[in-house]
């Protein structure tokens, strides 16, 4: 199907959207002054080493901190050793490379198996062969990649073709390797010379980040709305990625590019409670410290007299949507989505098959249970990056209810009222808690009697 990327350029924070047939189906921002640091390589220093975790904490200057395990170092021959902390030491220079931001209290997550990406290739320092992607089948064509890519002199590193080599030219693909070795090598010299820790390669640009992560060939267009980006885009990728520039193009309407494509109504659907399906049902999706739950709801769905395959049908629906708002919205982690109850083993299958469609698509790692006997599915879905709701969304935390609200101010007023006996009290409130003490005369006749002053509300 057509697919286009989408490049928004704007003050404090650049936009990116993915779009396949027409409608987005991934949305990230990219905040200048919260970069994501996930593809940055840096030269660090080890801080402490965790037996207990196996692994090490790693300083990155500018206040980051990195977890890495320590099964994730470059392979080395021989056999490892039980304790893995015994590879390094403490105040080690060490390079390694981010694999997922910091979220939480969890510190940003590192690997010591660098990886150089640009569209089509992967470099690996400290890994030597050629490798061909897993998504290229046609065993002849690997073949041949892989013999055409173990004759480019890699200078003992290591080379992968990523599905977009299998359109290029081989001249091209020899280019573009040839450009990430000599980037390396320079990244490499005098590094020893400067104050450890800093940056090495692949920094938190927003833009490179995109081109290094989404770049593609596969797709029809990558559209900017600022001519000085796209010009930044076409340098990178006259380097790293030339069979990108060709699909590099301006917006020409002067409608907003997220507004012309659709992607503003989507980001506008995160502030609504209800997410409704075209059947008259609707899911609501809630995000915890712990994990995310979905809840699917008939609502007013008319789809078949027989209630079960009204169930399973909305169950269908329902499974769609989610797996759109889940890639659409970066959501990860624990997902917990509660479809609405079925009995019949044929009807909980086909519902799974569906599931695990919906998973082959998705183009993150995605891990699933069987369904409970209370109509539970648990989802384990991997994620590097802040989910977008957790960008866009305030976290308000507990908000006490309006009667609440109201009821403890009456607590508080009859304490201040005891002072002054008679008196009648002025105290200033919000309209919402007014109105709604105003149609409760009782609770006012009840102050009166008990305190003997009046209240006297003054609206804020």
């Amino acid at each position: 199907m057509p697919s286009e990327i989408l490049i928004n350029s704007a003050i404090g924070e650049t936009r990116f959207a993915l779009l396949e047939d027409g409608k987005p189906v991934e949305i990230r921002l990219f905040r200048d002054h919260d970069p994501s640091l996930v593809g940055a390589v840096y030269y660090g220093r080890v801080t402490s080493l965790s037996t207990e975790f196996q692994a090490a904490f790693v300083d990155l200057g500018e206040g980051h901190t990195g977890f890495l395990p320590l099964n994730l170092l470059p392979k080395r021959p021989g056999g490892k050793p039980k304790d893995l902390t015994s590879l390094l030491n403490e105040g080690q220079k060490i390079i390694v490379q981010v694999t997922a931001d910091a979220s939480g209290d969890k510190s940003v997550k590192l690997t010591g198996r660098v990886e150089i990406v640009s569209s089509a290739l992967i470099l690996h320092p400290f890994r030597e062969g050629a490798f061909i992607s897993s998504r290229i089948k046609d065993p002849s064509l690997r073949q041949e990649l892989k013999t055409f890519a173990s004759s480019i002199n890699l200078k003992g590193m290591g080379l992968t073709l990523r599905t977009e080599a299998e359109k290029l030219p081989q001249s091209d693909i020899k280019k573009t390797a040839n450009h990430l070795i000599r980037h390396w090598t320079r990244t490499m010299e005098n590094r020893d010379k400067k104050k450890v820790p800093f940056l090495l390669s692949q920094g938190p640009d927003s833009l490179l980040q995109i081109l290094r992560e989404y770049g593609s060939a596969r797709h029809d267009g990558i559209i900017f709305d600022q001519p000085a980006t796209l010009k930044v885009a076409q340098d990178w990728a006259q380097e790293f990625s030339p069979d990108l520039l060709d699909r590099m193009t301006l917006h020409p309407h002067s409608t907003p590019l997220f507004e012309h494509y659709g992607v503003e109504e989507e980001l506008d659907r995160l502030f609504a409670k209800h997410i409704p399906l075209s059947s008259g049902a609707w899911i609501t999706l809630e995000q915890t410290e712990a994990m995310i739950t979905v809840d699917v709801n008939m609502g007013n769905a008319r789809i078949s007299k027989d209630p079960q395959k009204q169930r399973l049908a909305i169950n269908f629906e329902a499974a769609r949507e989610i797996f759109r708002q889940i890639r659409l919205y970066g959501l990860s982690g624990l997902i917990v989505i509660d479809f609405i109850n079925m009995s019949g083993k044929s009807n909980v299958s086909n519902l799974l098959t569906v599931v695990d469609n919906l998973i082959q698509d998705d183009p993150l790692q995605v891990q699933r249970s069987n369904l409970s006997a209370f109509g539970l599915l648990e989802l384990a879905r991997k994620g590097r990056h802040l989910a977008l709701n957790r960008q866009i969304l305030a976290n308000r935390g507990p908000i006490a209810t309006l009667e609440t609200t109201a009821l403890a101010l009456l607590r508080q007023w009859v304490l201040d009222a005891s002072r002054k006996p008679g008196i009648p009290l002025k105290v200033k409130v919000g309209p919402e808690i007014k109105n709604w003490l105003k149609a409760r005369p009782q609770l006012l006749d009840s102050f009166i009697r008990r305190t003997g002053s009046k209240l006297d509300m003054i609206e804020e």
